[in-house]
């Protein structure tokens, strides 16, 4: 762009400013071409519309001039109107609630434990049951926060208004970012496209959330999908695009896990769609139960398990993800290791019809079978959890002999447990210290809550949160590291009506123990800012319902 043209509006605008607006006005300056056109009309826009000082819009033409060359254009007048955002129909937030959400952004920038993101989620929720949205000014902040965030996107969606939708069009990243997961205003065959379009092309997480959404929708097309790209995929990428085949598996899986995931080089990989093909009735199963049936048969006169152990790892035992050096557990040999692989990948109820015994039975043998017990019990864990079989879940619970917490295998099981029934087990858990007899218990609930991750019940929260406000009066309290490194979190997952109980924990200055009274004003500052957030959305709701029924 030429600069030293005594033509230009550059070389114009800088003549005025080195003379001055007295010696040489702004209505002097020539219009040439387009750019001086847009000065002319700034000009006398400014000149006529603002009433700025000659000398403010002299700065003002500049900084626009130096930009458009800057950017290497022209700098341009649009006729056409703004297109302006629809009127909001939804009220806005309290100022009250408004200042929590920006308290819990706060958090983040300090680096805090508590995982802001969920408490957003949380605020975001409680905004769209209310029917309310944030102010106009502060969706901006709302959508640069939650654009990486897909979890998010539909609660921003609805507690932004108008303003979402309207600033989408206007922001490219904003649009990139949010528009991938917005189909409410698509038919199914748009839907599809954009779905496979987000796989072909976009990041692992993005692909896999698509592929999942896909699942859901069109199962068949999702597969297709997948076949296609399967053998150009990297290893991490095979074994999370096989866990969405999770949503809507079935036997129209069965041809793509058994001939093409089941033969991949990855060891890896085989084990993942091995897990797969177990739960369909397919020939895998088959396999597999025709494969236990050597190694496992049952004495019911003497009232025990008989074990064989494979020999050796073959190929079709490779084949079928059956690994050669997996360790399960330290105590159990290489032999015993492949067949405790084997029954794990065998449902308990098909033990149950070929013994004709019940769950808790098939346990307690396995159990007292000393030799084989170990790797029984194992197997016998790691297909409950597989399985999801509640009478083999429950028998399990139910053996004062298993530790859930002992095992990968417990673990494993622990995770896969309905709430309902892993709450009852930690409930179990805390101590009944009004017996004699009582022995220091083995008081491991805040290891078991470590270990899951899952929003607690209203029963649930009152009675962990009444033992905790116990022994806060007690001398000798039963916490631990456990419990101190955890308490913030403990503090998300629990129930709103916490709140009700948390001023009942008594902390004072005066507390020795430094790491508790920490611990526990974390998770007594998280529990209260999250009830604040509950009440103000639940009072600021009932006020909006009273005035709308004076109004009627």
């Amino acid at each position: 762009m030429a600069l030293q043209t005594k033509n230009s509006p550059f070389y114009e605008l800088t003549e005025t400013a080195i003379l001055g607006t007295d010696r040489k006005p702004l209505n002097r300056i020539l219009a040439s071409g387009d750019l001086g056109q847009t000065i002319s009309d700034l000009s006398l826009q400014d000149s006529t519309s603002i009433s700025q000082a000659p000398e403010r819009v002299l700065i003002d033409q500049l900084t626009t001039l130096s930009i458009a060359r800057k950017a290497g254009s022209h700098a341009k007048v649009f006729s056409a109107e703004m297109i302006v955002c629809p009127a909001e129909t939804q009220a806005k937030v309290s100022e009250r609630s408004l200042a929590l959400l920006v308290q819990i952004l706060a958090l983040e920038t300090k680096g805090s434990e508590l995982r802001p993101s969920k408490m957003v989620a949380e605020w975001l929720t409680f905004c769209a049951e209310a029917e309310q949205r944030v102010p106009e000014e502060f969706v901006p902040r709302l959508l640069g926060l939650g654009k990486n965030i897909s979890e998010l996107h539909p609660l921003i969606e609805k507690c932004c208004g108008e303003h979402f939708a309207w600033l989408l069009d206007l922001n490219q990243e904003w649009r990139s970012s949010y528009k991938k997961h917005d189909y409410s205003n698509q038919d199914t065959t748009q839907h599809i496209e954009r779905l496979t379009n987000t796989f072909e092309t976009a990041e692992q997480k993005e692909r896999y959330l698509a592929l999942l959404a896909l699942r859901e929708m069109a199962p068949a097309e999702a597969l297709k999908l997948l076949s296609a790209s399967f053998e150009r995929e990297s290893f991490d990428s095979k074994i999370v695009f096989l866990k969405a085949l999770s949503t809507g598996l079935g036997l129209h899986d069965e041809p793509f896990l058994e001939d093409v995931a089941l033969q991949d080089r990855r060891k890896e990989v085989r084990t993942q769609a091995a897990s797969q093909l177990c739960l369909i009735p397919s020939r895998y199963r088959e396999r597999m139960i025709a494969r236990a049936d050597q190694y496992l048969n049952y004495d019911s006169k003497n009232k025990q398990f008989v074990v064989t152990l494979p020999e050796k790892l073959d190929d079709s035992m490779s084949r079928d993800g059956i690994v050669d050096n997996l360790s399960i557990d330290s105590r159990l040999g290489q032999k015993a290791t492949w067949l405790c692989q084997i029954l794990s990948l065998v449902p308990t109820s098909h033990w149950q019809k070929k013994f004709s015994l019940s769950a808790k039975e098939i346990l307690r043998i396995a159990t007292a079978s000393s030799e084989w017990s170990l790797a029984l019990t194992l197997a016998l864990m790691n297909s409950a959890a597989k399985f999801d079989e509640v009478d083999i879940q429950q028998a399990i619970l139910e053996c004062s002999e298993i530790h859930l917490t002992d095992s990968q295998s417990g673990l494993l099981l622990l995770k896969a447990l309905p709430h309902a029934m892993l709450e009852n087990l930690i409930l179990q858990k805390l101590p009944s210290w009004s017996r004699a007899s009582e022995q220091a218990p083995r008081l491991d609930l805040w290891y078991y809550l470590e270990q899951v991750d899952f929003n607690w019940s209203e029963h649930f929260t009152r009675e962990i949160l009444k033992f905790i406000i116990k022994e806060c009066r007690e001398k000798v309290p039963v916490f631990g590291h456990t419990f101190y490194s955890n308490a913030s979190i403990f503090a998300l997952r629990m129930h709103i009506s916490a709140g009700e109980l948390i001023e009942q924990i008594a902390i004072n200055s005066e507390m020795t123990d430094v790491y508790r009274r920490n611990a526990l004003e974390r998770m007594s500052d998280t529990v209260k800012l999250r009830y604040e957030i509950f009440q103000s959305f639940k009072s600021n709701k009932q006020v909006s319902t009273s005035t709308k029924g004076t109004k009627q």
